[in-house]
C-alpha cells in the first residue's frame, strides 16, 4: 500500500489557522496572529469545500480558509499571509477515496 505524501506547510508568518466544530453542525475558522484572533463562521457549503480540498489540494485548502477571513478593522489584510508550497496532482486513489467518504457525509 502506498504512503499519502505529507505535505509540508509554509507561512510567510507564523500565524495559525483552524477549523473547530461548534456543535450541531457548526463550524469555525480561527485565524490567530501577534494577540489577535479572528472567527469566522463556515457555510456548510465552505466547509464541504474545505473538506475536498484537504484530501485533494492541502496547500490550496489552507489559502481557501484565508480567503474566508474577514480582515477588515485589523492591521493587516488578506494579502499578508500566505501558504507557500505547490501541491501535487491528486493521484487516482486520492480521488476516490475522496469520492467515497463523499457519500458517507451526503
Amino acid at each position: 500500500m502506498r504512503k499519502k505524501p505529507q505535505t509540508s506547510f509554509e507561512t510567510n508568518k507564523p500565524f495559525t489557522l483552524r477549523v473547530l466544530y461548534s456543535g450541531h453542525g457548526v463550524y469555525e475558522t480561527i485565524f490567530s496572529y501577534q494577540g489577535i484572533s479572528l472567527f469566522q463562521p463556515l457555510s456548510d457549503q465552505q466547509y464541504r469545500e474545505y473538506r475536498k480540498l484537504c484530501y485533494l489540494r492541502p496547500i490550496e485548502a489552507k489559502n481557501y480558509l484565508l480567503d474566508l477571513i474577514c480582515f477588515e478593522r485589523t492591521p493587516y489584510k488578506r494579502s499578508d499571509f500566505e501558504f507557500f508550497g505547490k501541491d501535487e496532482a491528486p493521484t487516482k486513489e486520492m480521488i476516490a477515496l475522496w469520492q467515497e467518504i463523499e457519500k458517507v457525509i451526503d
